[in-house]
């Protein structure tokens, strides 16, 4: 009779705890998931690679997440030295990311993404003619999606980038 009411207390106590432990150690995830995928992983300094973004949205209904008019999905490239900083866009409104998959075409620029005009100027390289966004310095990127809220973000995809 004790070694049974033992038992039923160890039942009843894994009963309560198993299922929080559990909790705690599940995987917190977005809805939708991205993907970054590139036609190429070398690009000439100054020019630009294509591809698209892929969105699966897994949520089985569409989301709303703060937007313009449309998604904006950007793919920077960034080095242990270039880290642009982008403008995050100043409307309120929302956009929908429909369930499923959603492909985006995409442009990588291998230029930087602001410069000074006339002169360089704290850190931002000169324009080119034309004030021409002037090109990265040749050597090793990571081509990485801007945060779209509700999408978990994928690993950076390594790019090189060579002397024009």
């Amino acid at each position: 009779m004790k070694n049974m009411r033992k038992a039923a207390v160890l039942l009843a106590f894994l009963m309560l705890v198993l299922p929080l432990l559990a909790a705690g150690c599940a995987r917190i995830t977005e809805p939708a998931s991205a993907q970054v995928l590139l036609g190429a992983r070398t690009v000439t300094a100054g020019s630009q690679l294509t591809g698209r973004v892929v969105v699966d949205n897994h949520s089985g209904h569409a989301l709303h997440v703060r937007g313009c008019d449309s998604l904006a999905v950007i793919v920077t490239l960034s080095s242990r030295r270039y880290h642009p900083a982008l403008a995050a866009p100043s409307c309120a409104g929302t956009v929908t990311i429909p369930a499923g998959r959603s492909v985006y075409p995409v442009k990588v620029l291998a230029s930087y993404l602001s410069c000074s005009v006339g002169h360089a100027d704290g850190g931002l390289p000169e324009c080119g003619s034309g004030d021409a966004l002037p090109p990265l310095p040749a050597g090793t990127y990571q081509a990485t999606l801007g945060g779209i809220t509700g999408v978990a973000a994928p690993p950076p995809v390594d790019i090189r980038v060579t002397r024009p």
